[in-house]
């Protein structure tokens, strides 16, 4: 069986494709552009065309080596990147979350007050030469200062810090993260809690010495057992009935979590209720806010909404004034936070759902309630009441 007739090869020139019209006889000649896969029809003349390849190859391949050399040496530019230039550009970029809703302006806050020191020490360094060794060196010296909870707060945005660089370009995606891998120093607890006597000495001294809205607050973050923001941001309005029963409700600003407190939930250790301590805040002041100004004071104005550190420093002073801070020992006094533990532990000993009452959602409560994702309420049963 005779082989099959071999094409035949009209040139040797890359990228030039020639092609004989079998009733003619006559050259085709086409060249193929590497960067798009196009053939350019170039005549039939074999010299000229095989002449005209050359000449496009020539240009095509110059500007094939200098679209990779822009390539590479735009790499090389984002990985050169200063640790001061990318802290700019992440802060930039926390704006726009902030601006598309994904994150808190107070959260875009912290993260550039963490930063802040970042910056100071290893601004001009490059991102890609900031390594574990320093991050941890940076850290430690927190810890020395007794700042543990300051050096995990830095850690943890640095972690951040460098996931947008991997996502950005900005550092090799081959690497560790840098922050990631450093050790996250133990926290120290120093505060000390809070006990029932030391509460009701610093309320006797409240009530005496100072303004009606700091120690209410105080007595309706104990009695609802939640924290600071939510407590100093309460509403009238907030309080809504169902099926009979009259509950403050509360959209906790942590966790997004939804709490019902009944208004007849009370302690009998201070003789009050959550209405009782509602009906005090009622006054002759019209205010949408439990907490509220009575008269001007610099730029707020009667009825605004009383700052939350106003009512942190109120706590603080008054625990300071009946304890001084030397009678603590190793431990430091007793913040407005504490007053969440002390309901916690009030309310367990008269049988409430404390779970449910601090709007905690851990897998091992599963069973006691349903992870609600925001949507629904967490009812408080009104298991103690006076």
């Amino acid at each position: 069986m005779a082989a099959a007739p071999r094409k035949q090869r009209f040139t040797s020139v890359p990228n030039l494709y020639v092609k004989r019209d079998k009733r003619t006889g006559k050259l085709s000649c086409q060249y193929k552009d590497i960067r798009t896969g196009r053939f350019h029809g170039i005549g039939g003349d074999l010299v000229k065309a095989e002449a005209r390849a050359r000449q496009l190859n020539a240009v095509i391949g110059q500007a094939i080596i200098e679209a990779e050399t822009r390539k590479i040496l735009a790499r090389e530019d984002s990985i050169d990147i200063s640790v001061g230039a990318w802290i700019d550009s992440y802060h930039a970029l926390q704006a726009e979350y902030v601006a598309g809703g994904q994150i808190k302006q107070s959260t875009a806050d912290h993260r550039r007050y963490m930063l802040t020191p970042v910056k100071k020490r290893f601004g001009k360094r490059k991102l890609v030469d900031l390594d574990t060794r320093s991050i941890s060196a940076l850290m430690k010296e927190y810890v020395k200062q007794n700042k543990t909870r300051t050096a995990n707060s830095i850690r943890t945005v640095l972690i951040d810090l460098f996931a947008e660089a991997i996502g950005a370009g900005h550092f090799p995606a081959d690497k560790p993260n840098p922050a990631d891998v450093a050790k996250a120093p133990r926290n120290k607890v120093k505060r000390a809690r809070l006990m029932m006597p030391v509460f009701l000495e610093a309320l006797a001294w409240a009530k005496e010495h100072q303004q009606p809205y700091l120690w209410r607050s105080y007595l309706l973050a104990l009695l609802t057992g939640q924290r600071l923001d939510d407590v100093g941001k309460a509403r009238f309005k907030d309080v809504q009935k169902i099926d009979g029963v009259e509950y403050l409700g509360f959209v906790q600003t942590k966790t997004g979590t939804k709490v019902l407190v009944p208004l007849d939930l009370g302690l009998p250790s201070i003789g009050l209720t959550v209405r009782d301590v509602i009906s005090m805040c009622r006054d002759g002041v019209v205010s949408p806010y439990l907490f509220h100004h009575c008269r001007s004071a610099g730029m707020a104005k009667p009825g605004s909404k009383i700052r939350v550190k106003t009512l942190s420093n109120g706590f603080a002073e008054a625990i300071r004034a009946v304890r001084p801070a030397h009678t603590w020992g190793d431990y430091d006094p007793p913040p407005f936070h504490e007053l969440r533990s002390l309901a916690e532990r009030e309310y367990k000993t008269l049988g409430v759902d404390t779970q449910k009452l601090l709007g905690h959602k851990h897998q091992s409560m599963t069973e006691t309630y349903a992870d609600v994702r925001g949507h629904d309420w967490i009812v408080v049963p009104l298991t103690a009441s006076n």
